[in-house]
């Protein structure tokens, strides 16, 4: 083997192996399967609610903090805390169109999930 091949072996290597590290990244948990993965996505859904609400807490006058904070109990499945939030939007944005259609989507989905 000549010096030239080796090299371009070596580069061919290196190419590989910054590749793999690469899409190792990109595909952040999967080659750790679907359980890590879904682990760490309940985490950051959490500390996602947990800082919404920390902002209702702290700024409770301001109806798009609880419009958010439904939003995301929604996403995450939590439609109880989710009416609850869009409640309280309400009461603070009477006139609001999107949480009046918020409210009125997880009454149908209540609903829906009543008949079956």
């Amino acid at each position: 083997m000549t010096g030239k091949n080796r090299i371009a072996l070596l580069g061919f290597i290196v190419a590989a192996l910054v590749g793999f590290v690469a899409v190792g990244s990109w595909w952040s948990g999967a080659a750790l399967g679907p359980e890590a993965s879904s682990k760490a996505t309940a985490t950051r859904v959490e500390d996602s609610l947990a800082a919404l609400e920390k902002k209702a807490r702290n700024e409770p006058a301001k109806a798009v903090n609880f419009t958010r904070l439904g939003e995301a109990y929604k996403a995450a499945g939590r439609l109880t805390e989710a009416v609850s939030a869009y409640v309280s939007a309400a009461e603070l944005a009477p006139g609001d169109a999107e949480v009046q259609r918020a409210l009125i989507s997880l009454k149908a989905m209540a609903e829906a999930k009543g008949r079956h």
